[in-house]
């Protein structure tokens, strides 16, 4: 069967198809609303060796589960990657989904992974929910500082976010309808930390379906909500081929610019990647540094500052051990042994 290269533009509204062959031209385009119906209509109807390209976003992950079983391969792309359809000036849906096909075509692809496994999937989304709370309540708090600097009281510490502490710093906010207002912030922030309990017994109770949070809530640092964040993000640590690759998508490797051989800038940390496992390796080191024992994390941390004498190179150091202990604990299915650290 000849080889069909299909440029897929996703909204929420309608879809954009571009078929085109092996040498480049344009055998067909279509328009059609997006639903489930269209979307498998849009694909029996093709006849060849269909391969897909669309580009990474919330109807991604539904919309490759729709079309998978009518194509030979689905490739969700990165929209970062894809600069020449997010850059150009004349950028419509028909253009986007041509360059889609196109850039399939021509094998310049950076895919996105998205699991097989709809339980890996649902539990990625479980963290993510659990994260989200976490992340709205960080966010009440410095709003209720926010609104009491505002009122001429300032307050440091947690304590202004207990039962006692709240009563005491709302008695000397002077406006009644200010304090009111305040008040007000302070039952979202109760009603969020009652639906962030809840969605961590639901991120627990999933979490026993995977035999590897269990081994990894008993790593120095990383504990049972560190455990489920590292399962969840990652899906499986065979799509990392070496440690440095997990690093990068963990943006703790390191990126280099240049030109014509001269440095463009100076070594930082690759931007790129997930953002939240960067967070959990940061967690987990404090967590480490913070515990009684010399466990292997310490030790380790101690001999990186006695080598490099800085801090954060130290610090960096030991945040790529934790996630490559990991990797190498999920991929031979082995306990932490301490000894190794």
């Amino acid at each position: 069967m000849h080889p069909l290269f299909v440029g897929l533009d996703v909204g929420s509204r309608s879809c954009h198809q571009v078929v085109l062959a092996a040498d480049g031209s344009t055998l067909s385009h279509r328009q059609f609303p997006t639903g489930e119906a269209h979307l498998i209509s849009a694909f029996k109807e093709l006849r060849g060796h269909v391969h897909v390209h669309l580009e990474a976003g919330e109807l991604a992950p539904w919309v490759r589960s729709v079309i998978a079983p009518h194509a030979a391969r689905v490739v969700v792309g990165h929209p970062r990657s894809n600069a020449w359809i997010a850059k150009d000036p004349n950028k419509c849906d028909r253009v986007d989904a041509y360059k889609l096909a196109e850039l399939l075509r021509l094998n310049r692809t950076h895919e996105v992974y998205y699991p097989d496994d709809r339980s890996r999937a649902a539990f990625k989304q479980l963290v993510q929910h659990y994260d989200d709370l976490t992340r709205q309540q960080a966010g009440l708090r410095t709003k209720i500082k926010a609104r009491l600097r505002a009122q001429g009281v300032i307050t440091r510490g947690q304590r202004i976010f207990t039962r006692e502490g709240r009563e005491q710093i709302l008695s000397r906010v002077g406006r009644p309808e200010i304090r009111q207002a305040i008040c007000q912030l302070y039952e979202v922030l109760e009603q969020a930390r009652r639906s962030q309990h809840d969605a961590l017994r639901l991120m627990t109770t999933a979490s026993k379906q995977f035999p590897e949070i269990a081994r990894f809530s008993r790593v120095p640092g990383v504990g049972v909500i560190g455990a489920c964040r590292f399962s969840a993000y990652v899906q499986t640590p065979h799509r990392f081929s070496s440690k440095r690759k997990l690093w990068r998508y963990c943006r703790l490797g390191v990126v280099k610019r240049s030109s014509d051989g001269k440095s463009l800038s100076h070594p930082r940390l690759d931007p790129s990647g997930c953002g939240r496992l960067k967070d959990f390796s940061r967690k987990a080191f404090e967590a480490a540094l913070r515990r009684r024992d010399a466990n292997g994390f310490k030790r380790a941390y101690e001999r990186a500052l006695e080598q490099t004498h800085n801090a954060v190179h130290a610090r960096l150091s030991v945040q790529r051990k934790i996630v490559a202990t990991l990797r190498a604990m999920w991929i031979n299915g082995t306990p932490y042994r301490d000894e190794s650290g």
